[in-house]
């Protein structure tokens, strides 16, 4: 029997082992800008800082979360430090085991991908060698892909959990995909697939950041798959339901009309953007005719660990999703193999328990003091020439909203997520600072931290650089 808790409350963990026949199948839809859970809008009754969030979507990425390498030569990228080889079994087992924790704290809807997201940034990425895919070349389901997959969207019906289930990624889905025509095959495999287990808890993006899914001979656009699906779906399901679907772009970027007519609820992602950023792209959303004419919900289902952002789209009525790419340390982050999927390091606890007080309609426990800046890593002791790569380490538990860096007293840029870095980054690709701009000797370097709260922090040091 499915607990019926209040949005408000804590859900209540049900034991894994529940049989696929005798679990419970969650009703997602959507009214207006709100998502229903049974016919009841998500988080209901509940209002943080005088804003309601009855209908949003709190999500965080979890893409990887049926992950396989089929290539033998890139499999030992992902491997377990305790064990030495990858088990994607053991990954889904994982998965599944920390799916109660995440719902405790307020998460109510995970984003998986059949085809996984960038594993790795930091060494030089295998795009052309792993093989992560839950169907083949033709378009056909691969059963042990498709029979974990099983196991993470029945956890989440017991646990009365949406999953943003992705069906291609955009740095691989060409080189994995033999033809358009495949394309269609596997959209129809998955919705029939999806529809033999009735779950309706599922929601469908067609594909990450491109309104088209690519293939080796042709894409395949995401308007017709989006209609493609809903026909097949209302075909087969016993009643007729209709699975609900959207395409997102990259980060910053907002659809044209068409698109904004077509989806069913409009998916955005935050990667690079600051909370006023958000809150900008919100405002332009639902100013937009094509939007006015019919309203939806606003989901961002990709950004980054910065929770100020998770704060503004609170107070803007629209759903964020948690993005911490992590490293394959078996520790950080959530998307790079192997994954620690439970709440174990400081950013997954900032952005949890900020969540967990927000769903509750609490205040954090925010410090009053300003945020503590623990120093500028990457900076030599001593002289330095050409390109340095620093960034500055904060305690920055509840959110820093921008950090300010100057040298000798000018200001050469402002950052407004982590990491932090002087000279600025994009997607994790950290630009630097060429020394090689400063005269030899002595110079300071200064950042100016400012937290979500308004409160500030700084830090200066001196160092010198060389002449060459």
């Amino acid at each position: 029997m499915r607990v019926l808790a209040a949005w408000s409350v804590a859900a209540t963990a049900l034991s894994v082992a529940c049989a696929a026949e005798e679990v419970a199948r969650p009703v997602v839809s959507i009214r207006g800008e709100q998502f229903l859970i049974d016919g009841r809008p998500t988080y209901q009754g509940v209002t943080w800082r005088g804003y309601s969030l009855e209908g949003l979507l709190f999500n965080s990425r979890m893409v990887q979360a049926i992950f396989d390498d089929e290539n033998p030569e890139t499999r030992g990228l992902w491997a377990y430090p305790d064990t030495g080889e990858f088990d994607a079994e053991r990954n889904t087992n994982e998965f599944v085991a920390a799916m109660p924790s995440w719902r405790e704290h307020g998460l109510l809807a995970v984003t998986v991908n059949l085809q996984g997201g960038g594993p790795i940034y930091h060494k030089p990425f295998p795009y052309d060698r792993y093989v992560n895919s839950a169907y083949d070349p033709q378009g056909r389901l691969k059963p042990a892909s498709m029979a974990r997959l099983e196991r993470v969207l029945n956890r989440a019906a017991e646990l009365e959990m949406a999953v943003i289930l992705g069906l291609a990624y955009f740095g691989v889905d060409h080189r994995y995909i033999e033809s358009p025509d495949a394309v269609r095959s596997m959209a129809d495999a998955v919705v029939d697939w999806l529809a033999e287990r009735d779950y309706r808890h599922v929601l469908i993006e067609i594909a990450n950041e491109q309104t088209q899914i690519r293939t080796r001979s042709g894409g395949v656009p995401a308007l017709e798959l989006m209609e493609r699906i809903r026909e097949r779906s209302r075909d087969a399901y016993a009643d007729g339901f209709t699975l609900l679907c959207a395409t997102s772009l990259g980060g910053g970027r907002l659809h044209g009309d068409e698109y904004l007519r077509a989806m069913d609820f409009v998916l955005v992602h935050g990667n690079g953007q600051s909370a006023d950023d958000h809150r900008r792209m919100i405002a332009e959303i639902r100013t937009n005719p094509a939007f006015a004419q019919s309203p939806r919900p606003i989901v961002f289902n990709e950004a980054h660990t910065d929770v100020s952002c998770l704060v503004a789209c609170a107070e803007s009525g629209a759903s964020w999703g948690y993005f911490d790419q992590g490293t394959n340390n078996y520790r950080d982050g959530y998307q790079t193999p192997p994954v620690q999927w439970g709440i174990n390091t400081e950013k997954k606890r900032r952005f949890f328990e900020l969540l967990q007080a927000i769903t509750r309609g609490e205040e954090p426990d925010r410090p009053v003091s300003p945020p503590h800046l623990r120093g500028f890593e990457g900076l030599p002791d001593g002289p330095v020439s050409g390109r340095i790569d620093v960034s500055l380490a904060i305690d920055d538990r509840w959110g820093i909203d921008r950090v300010e860096f100057f040298i000798d007293g000018e200001r050469i840029n402002v950052e407004r997520r982590h990491p932090w870095c002087l000279g600025g980054d994009t997607d994790g690709r950290r630009h630097g600072y060429d020394t090689s701009k400063l005269e030899p000797g002595e110079h300071t370097l200064r950042a100016v931290a400012h937290a979500v709260g308004g409160a500030v922090a700084e830090l200066q040091v001196t160092f010198e650089v060389r002449a060459d």
